[in-house]
C-alpha cells in the first residue's frame, strides 16, 4: 500500500517526525507499539527496512520518528521526501505492545527507541493506570518530544516522565548518566509490586536493563524489550 507524507518537523539534529496517510483508504489499523516496514528501490535491487510507529491509531495516519543514517539505504530517501511524495508500507507489525492494560508500567527508552512508547503512551495514559518512562539521551536536546512528555506529566498525575543525559550543558538541571540510575529508585516506588518493563534502543541498553531485572527477580513475562541494532 502507498503511504503520502503530509508533514514533517525536525525534533533534533537529523532526527526528524513523519506525518503520513495512507493513500485511499480511510482507516489504518494498529496495535500502538508495533511498527511497519518501507520498501524502496536502491540501485536497482528492493529493499526493505522497519520503522516503528510514534503515534496512536488515528484513521489511516500513522507517524514515524527516525535518525538519518548517511550511509543508510532508505533513511535518507526518506529524509529527502517532500509533501505528497509516497512510499511503499507492509502491514503493521510487532510484538512491542502493552501486556496487561491498566497494570502499573515502567517504559526505559533512548534515542528513536522512544518511538513506539509515544505511540503505546498516547493511548494507555488516558486510562489511568500508573505508568514512568526514563528517557536517556547524550545531549538535552536529545530528549525527544520533551515538551510533550512534560506537558503529559502534568495533565495526568499517574504518569511521571524521567530524563536523564550523558553528556549535560550548562542549562541542564536534571538528572545526569545512564537510564540504569533511575531504575532502583522507580522500581522501590512500586515495591512489594512489580510492575511491567519495557524497554527500547540500542542492543547494550536493552541487554543491560534486562540482566539488571533478572536480578531483581524479575519473571521474563514482566519484560519486554526491542532492540534498535
Amino acid at each position: 500500500m502507498q503511504a503520502r507524507l503530509v508533514s514533517s518537523h525536525d525534533l533534533a539534529p537529523d532526527v526528524r517526525h513523519f506525518e503520513f496517510e495512507i493513500a485511499d483508504r480511510g482507516d489504518f489499523p494498529f496495535t500502538p507499539g508495533q511498527f511497519v516496514s518501507i520498501k524502496e528501490q536502491v540501485a536497482g535491487k528492493e529493499v526493505t527496512r522497519a520503522y516503528s510507529i510514534a503515534s496512536a491509531p488515528n484513521g489511516n495516519r500513522f507517524a514515524l520518528c527516525l535518525n538519518r543514517v548517511p550511509e543508510g539505504l532508505v533513511s535518507p530517501l526518506l529524509f529527502d521526501m517532500s509533501v505528497g511524495e509516497q512510499v511503499e508500507v507492509q502491514q503493521p507489525l510487532g510484538y512491542f505492545t502493552l501486556r496487561q492494560s491498566g497494570h502499573p508500567a515502567v517504559f526505559v527508552a533512548t534515542g528513536t527507541g522512544v518511538a513506539p512508547v509515544r505511540s503505546i503512551l498516547l493511548t494507555a495514559l488516558p486510562q489511568g493506570a500508573p505508568i514512568t518512562l526514563i528517557f536517556g539521551a547524550r545531549y538535552p536536546h536529545g530528549i525527544l518530544y520533551r515538551e510533550e512528555w512534560e506537558q503529559m506529566a502534568k495533565e495526568y498525575g499517574h504518569f511521571r516522565f524521567l530524563p536523564t543525559v550523558t553528556r549535560p550543558d550548562e542549562s541542564w538541571k536534571g538528572s545526569v548518566g545512564r537510564v540504569q540510575g533511575l531504575l532502583d529508585d522507580v522500581l522501590a516506588g512500586h515495591a512489594p509490586e512489580k510492575p511491567d518493563v519495557y524497554i527500547c534502543g540500542m542492543k547494550e541498553m536493552v541487554d543491560d536493563v534486562r540482566a539488571l531485572l533478572k536480578q531483581k527477580g524479575f519473571d521474563r513475562k514482566q519484560i519486554v524489550y526491542e532492540k534498535y541494532d
